[in-house]
C-alpha cells in the first residue's frame, strides 16, 4: 500500500535516478537489497511491477502519475520491482531504505 508518511529508523541503503526509455528497468543491485522506497515521478506517468515477471509497459502494470507523487512502499522486494514509462519523458527518483 503506498502512503504519503514516512517511517522513522530508517536506514538510506541508495538513491538512484531513473530516466525512462523504451526498456522497462529494474531498480539497480544497491537499491534491490532495500525494504521501503519512495518513488518521486517527476515529469511523466510510469508503470510499476512488483511480481519481478511481468513487464510494465504503457498500458500494463500499475500507474504512477507525477499528480500523485511521491509514492512509499515498505516491505516490498527491490529485486522484484520493475518500471516502464507510460509516457515518453518519465523520470523516476527512487530513495530505498532499510530497517536496522
Amino acid at each position: 500500500m503506498s502512503r504519503r508518511t514516512i517511517p522513522a529508523g530508517l536506514i538510506s541503503v541508495q538513491f538512484q535516478k531513473i530516466t525512462m526509455n523504451s526498456t522497462a528497468t529494474f531498480l539497480n543491485s544497491t537499491a534491490q537489497t532495500a525494504s521501503a522506497f519512495l518513488v518521486s515521478v517527476e515529469t511523466q506517468s510510469a508503470r510499476v511491477t512488483f511480481d519481478g515477471s511481468t513487464t510494465p509497459a504503457a498500458t500494463t502494470g500499475v500507474l504512477l502519475t507525477a499528480a500523485n507523487s511521491p509514492y512509499f512502499w515498505e516491505g516490498v522486494d527491490g529485486t522484484k520491482m520493475k518500471f516502464a514509462r507510460a509516457a515518453s519523458g518519465a523520470i523516476l527518483n527512487v530513495q530505498a531504505w532499510r530497517r536496522p
